[in-house]
């Protein structure tokens, strides 16, 4: 009997932690924390890597490589038309100046001319190089000359999902030990 429950449990962890058909939906698409109201509108950031066994996954405030990163804004609620918008990709310079809010908290890594959105895809990328966090700068241009600033924070290169993962694992078999251990004393 001891035998088949261990069995049990290395098949089921097998099938769990090693499938294809066991992985969580691929990025957020659509998901609230990847739009951002600028001047009423809302617009939708949307967050490639070609990195990884999933290259089609989409990615917003999480991208978990390093490398090639492209960050479409677009909307799929909102008529942008006639509309522009001016992209600037900035990296982390101080924690203490995200914390406290500064200008001077990110430093410009690329910037991006203004594009109009029934003109082309509205994007920015870039090669990011390093774990830490980084800011898309969006200007938008309205249909009147009101250009409206804002701004939106995500980190790259931090594999969160297999630290997720690896931390899952380490419980369960921590759960599987001190249910064996028990199984143990009681006989």
């Amino acid at each position: 009997m001891r035998t088949s429950i261990i069995v049990y449990f290395i098949v089921l962890f097998s099938a769990l932690f090693f499938s294809n058909t066991a992985l969580p939906h691929a990025g957020s698409h659509g998901n609230d924390e990847c739009i951002i109201n600028v001047d009423g509108f809302n617009i939708r950031l949307n967050g490639y890597q070609f990195q990884g066994k999933f290259p089609e996954k989409h990615y917003c405030r999480h991208f978990p490589y390093l490398g090639k990163t492209i960050i479409k804004v677009d909307s799929n609620t909102e008529d942008l038309n006639g509309m522009a918008v001016e992209l600037q990709l900035l990296k982390r310079n101080s924690w203490l100046g995200i914390l406290l809010q500064n200008k001077d908290a990110f430093s410009i890594i690329k910037h991006k001319q203004l594009q109009f959105f029934s003109n082309q895809v509205v994007s920015i990328s870039a090669d990011l190089k390093d774990l830490d966090f980084y800011a898309i700068k969006l200007k938008l241009h309205n249909k009147n000359n009101k250009v409206t600033e804002q701004q939106f924070m995500f980190i790259a290169g931090l594999p969160f999902t297999k630290i997720m993962v690896g931390i899952a694992v380490i419980l369960l078999l921590f759960i599987i030990f001190i249910f064996f251990r028990q199984l143990k004393t009681k006989q």
